[in-house]
This record gives C-alpha cells, structure tokens and sequence, in this order.
C-alpha cells in the first residue's frame, strides 16, 4: 500500500506507523471506537496484520524488508484469505508454517488446493498480492427515522421530531463528506395510511438550515 498511502505520509510528515497511530487516535476520538490498524505493501499483508493484533485496537506496520520473514513464522491458517478447510488440508499434508507454504513451488500447491486457489496461496505466502486498494463508494442515500410509541396528534409535537431529524441527517451526510440534492419526507399514520413528498434542493446542501426550511 505504499503507492495509497504516499500522499498521506507527506501531508502528515510522518511514517506509516506514525500514520497509523494518528487513525487510530482520531477514531477513539471522534468516534469513540477503537480500531486495529494493519500496514503493509499489499493488501494480504495489511489485514494479516491487522488480524495478528490483540485486543480491541492497534497498529502493526510491516516494512516491506521484513515481509516475507515475517510472514514465515505465522501459521498457515493466519494468512489473510486461507479459510479452514484449506488450512486443515495443508496441515494434513505437514504444512503448518507460512515459510513452509511459501517455500512449495506453485504447481504442488496447485495440485493439493486446486488451480485457481493453489496460485492465489502461492502468491499470498511471499506477500505478493496486487488487488488495487479502492475505497469504498458511499451509499446513494441517508436515512434517519422517528417512531413514535403512541399515536400523536398534537402538532408540536411532530414539528419537534422533524427537527431533530434534521439535525441527525446534517451529521450524518457531513461526517460521510455528502451533500444532499433533495429531500423525501415520508409519513406514517395509524390505518396504514402514508404520504410521501420530495422536493429538491436549489443546490446541493448537507447543512440543518437548508434541510430543516425544505423540510
């Protein structure tokens, strides 16, 4: 991942350890969630990692000199993207250790895990994983809901829970970095009865002001 994290490292002056300490800290910060945070030149590497911390959270970063040394001494059943079954097949066969797995030459394991899995673990056991890293697109929508535990007929009441609906939907659209260009209100009565409206913003807007006058 060092292509990925190149422009962070500059922008932060720090290294990726540092870099990932810094997420971890604004996580439990902002968040209040504490995360494990793996780091390596590929995908397999940065979730192994990630996987080998203890606890609720932490950081492991594996510089790319020590990669495949690193991954020698775990067992095989540790490697990011090995499940069971293939890992009690190697073990069957007295291949307990990454080093051991790594050391095979591609084709036995193509015989052993089949074709397409054989040349994925051959790959993986020397750290060699080149999935592009591609974040993940945010969902099209935000929805926030209300329910109320008794039928309400007062309408302040109602007009009040609007608003703090408002309110959650701002922060959630500005915490994802979104902005909406319209707005549906849906309503629910007693009787089944519904009623749907969706007018669009003027321009596109994550703020409680806009939202709260179009809704």
């Amino acid at each position: 991942m060092r292509q990925t994290l190149r422009g962070a490292l500059r922008y932060h002056g720090a290294d990726p350890q540092r870099l990932g300490e810094l997420v971890r800290i604004r996580s439990v910060a902002r968040l209040g969630v504490d995360v494990r945070v793996g780091i390596g030149e590929s995908i397999t590497v940065a979730a192994t990692a990630s996987a080998r911390i203890t606890g609720s959270g932490g950081v492991r970063a594996i510089a790319p000199a020590h990669t495949v040394d690193w991954l020698a001494q775990l067992p095989v059943d540790a490697l990011h993207g090995i499940g069971p079954r293939h890992s009690a097949l190697l073990r069957k066969y007295g291949i307990h250790y990454v080093g051991a797995l790594a050391a095979l030459p591609p084709d036995t394991l193509q015989r052993l895990l089949g074709a397409s899995a054989g040349r994925l673990v051959a790959d993986r056991a020397r750290g060699i994983d080149l999935r592009p890293v591609v974040p993940r697109a945010l969902p099209a929508s935000a929805t926030v809901r209300h329910r109320f535990d008794r039928h309400v007929l007062d309408g302040a009441e109602v007009r009040a829970a609007l608003l703090e609906l408002v309110v959650r939907l701002g922060h959630l659209l500005r915490r994802r970095g979104q902005a909406a260009r319209a707005l549906t209100l849906t309503l629910f009565f007693a009787g089944d009865g519904r009623w749907d409206k969706t007018p669009r913003l003027a321009e596109a807007s994550g703020h409680e002001d806009d939202l709260r006058l179009l809704a």
